[in-house]
């Protein structure tokens, strides 16, 4: 991704009610800003086209609700957000009143097993290390009956060198990973990779995957 604020401390600072309040303003009120926010949604959209409309979705770190909002838009009836940070979850109740929204870690989701039809995780993975994005893939694929929706900010030469020449994060992401990394991380995970929708590339990290667990159909 491009254009955003790579912080120190995601998890800090995005419980802090005024960075949530401007989270998305700070994101999406610029020229690239609004870009990217139009290409992404349309790859989100090509990536839950085969999901059935009546089935049980989390958008898992659903932050202000941007996500969820797409997907009410989309046709999804029954929906349900979490994300840690109670500041930014306040925002998106203030958008979609009708959807239940739950603090908790990602990490450790207060779920059954397969008790989601499928799930959205979008703009968590890139705050994570190798080990704990492997934890929140094994979680989100545990409660999924059938897709994930995942993205991941995977980061290439071109964006490599920029890094190099700007002296900034490549892909203005906190953990960009190597496509060799993405693949080890769904290998240590137990997921499949069915699609992918790129999003701005080769100027942004961001990829929209669609996983499924070993085995599975979408």
């Amino acid at each position: 991704m491009r254009g955003g604020v790579v912080v120190d401390d995601p998890k800090a600072h995005w419980r802090v009610a005024p960075n949530a309040e401007a989270y998305e303003r700070g994101r999406f009120a610029h020229l690239w800003g609004r870009l990217y926010q139009f290409v992404e949604e349309g790859a989100i959209r090509r990536a839950t086209r085969a999901l059935s409309r009546s089935g049980r979705i989390l958008d898992a770190a659903c932050g202000t609700g941007r996500i969820t909002a797409l997907l009410r838009r989309e046709g999804f009836a029954t929906l349900v957000g979490c994300d840690i940070s109670r500041a930014m979850m306040s925002v998106a109740r203030r958008q979609l009143g009708r959807v239940v929204f739950l603090q908790t870690d990602a990490t450790r989701l207060p779920f059954s097993d397969n008790s989601f039809d499928a799930v959205t995780c979008i703009g968590l993975l890139m705050h994570l290390d190798s080990d704990t994005r492997v934890q929140v893939l094994k979680e989100l694929g545990r409660i999924s009956r059938r897709p994930l929706v995942i993205q991941y900010g995977v980061v290439g030469a071109f964006l490599r060198l920029q890094a190099w020449l700007t002296g900034q994060p490549p892909g203005g992401v906190r953990y960009p990973v190597a496509e060799r990394e993405l693949r080890r991380d769904l290998e240590r995970s137990g997921l499949r990779e069915r699609a992918r929708y790129w999003v701005l590339r080769p100027f942004s990290s961001s990829v929209i995957l669609v996983l499924t667990k070993d085995g599975r159909r979408i």
